[in-house]
């Protein structure tokens, strides 16, 4: 008789909890409050191509200016797995590109387009005491300057 597959830990579950908390009542709502209460204050985001943001306060100013850059913001989880003391999302967002994006973190700055875009990443969470402490983020900036007609990605593409 096959084994079925051992059940998550109600630490994993927890910590899955928190991190769905950050996006379905955080994020989604542009809701700071919510931030600071899973969020740890040492937080440090590591993004592709960026220096790390560090600190829940840096984090928050980047946020807002992302909240800033596209109005009907919202963020779709498709996956989360836990282990441990990680958890994995796989998200999907739409929003309309209605302010001046900075990136992310604010490194840049495109004129808004006015257009409805969607994006998608993976991004790894680590938590300690039930607080997000460390964030692996996977959007892709290029891919999102592409839908914003900012920038080519691929030839073919249009």
């Amino acid at each position: 008789m096959p084994q079925s597959p051992p059940s998550a830990t109600s630490l994993e579950q927890r910590n899955k909890a928190v991190v769905l908390r950050a996006y379905e009542q955080g994020m989604n709502h542009a809701d700071m409050a919510v931030v600071d209460e899973v969020f740890d204050r040492g937080y440090i985001a590591y993004f592709r191509g960026e220096p790390p943001i560090r600190g829940r306060d840096a984090f928050k100013e980047s946020l807002g200016a992302f909240f800033e850059a596209f109005s009907e913001l919202v963020f779709t989880v498709e996956d989360a797995i836990a282990e441990g003391d990680r958890v994995a999302i796989r998200w999907s967002a739409t929003g309309i590109h209605s302010g001046v994006y900075r990136g992310f973190p604010p490194t840049m700055q495109v004129a808004p387009t006015g257009k409805r875009l969607t994006f998608t990443a993976i991004d790894l969470y680590r938590l300690e005491d039930g607080r997000i402490v460390e964030e692996w983020n996977t959007l892709d900036q290029l891919e999102l300057l592409h839908e914003m007609g900012a920038a080519q990605v691929v030839a073919g593409r249009t």
